[in-house]
């Protein structure tokens, strides 16, 4: 394809040229009909008016065709953004809902996780944790569940780290990695006290 139908002003111009010849058209017409035909001098000047009127006519009909050449590519420059913009709006829909599902497994990480909070601390408390952070005795029966939870957990994390950075999802893997750590902290001190 030529620069001149890619253009996007190719459309503009071709329609001034329509518009310009058209102009002049009707102005070589306007002389024809209105000119005197009485003498040798008019007769010519009606012949040369003529001439002039087919080359415009003739000008005119390659001028319509570029036209609805100049229509037809700014149809098909349309029609191909049209297609782009569709292929991004399904891959906008589909990284959405690939979005969409990781944010769940996040909230679902993060709502066990405040559960899991609350029996750590339920456990320390009954254990009669000091506020230095020493224990009297270990944690009881709470220990098991509760470290079986949070190791769990961290492996869902560390699961939802792995679907994040596969889909591209730099700041929810970031997050969740984070929450991993936390995870993996809290089970390392509960089993620190657990063990005095």
């Amino acid at each position: 394809m030529s620069q001149r139908t890619t253009d996007p002003s190719n459309l503009a111009a071709a329609a001034a040229a329509l518009e310009a010849e058209l102009g002049r058209y009707e102005e070589l017409a306007r002389e024809l009909q209105h000119g005197h035909l009485v003498s040798d001098k008019d007769l010519r000047r009606a012949a040369q008016s003529l001439n002039a009127l087919r080359t415009s006519d003739a000008r005119l009909g390659e001028l319509v065709q570029a036209l609805v050449a100049a229509i037809g590519a700014a149809r098909d420059r349309q029609q191909a953004q049209a297609d782009a913009v569709q292929v991004q709006a399904e891959k906008i829909r589909q990284r959405s809902d690939t979005l969409g599902r990781l944010l769940a497994r996040w909230e679902a990480l993060g709502s066990d996780a405040g559960e899991v909070n609350r029996l750590v601390q339920q456990a320390i408390a009954q254990a009669g944790e000091t506020n230095g952070g020493e224990s009297a005795s270990g944690l009881g029966p709470a220990f098991h569940e509760v470290d079986e939870r949070l190791g769990r957990l961290a492996e869902d994390a560390g699961g939802l780290v792995a679907a994040a950075e596969a889909d591209e999802f730099a700041d929810l893997a970031r997050r969740a990695e984070s929450l991993r750590a936390q995870l993996l902290s809290t089970r390392n001190r509960l089993r620190s006290i657990e063990k005095r």
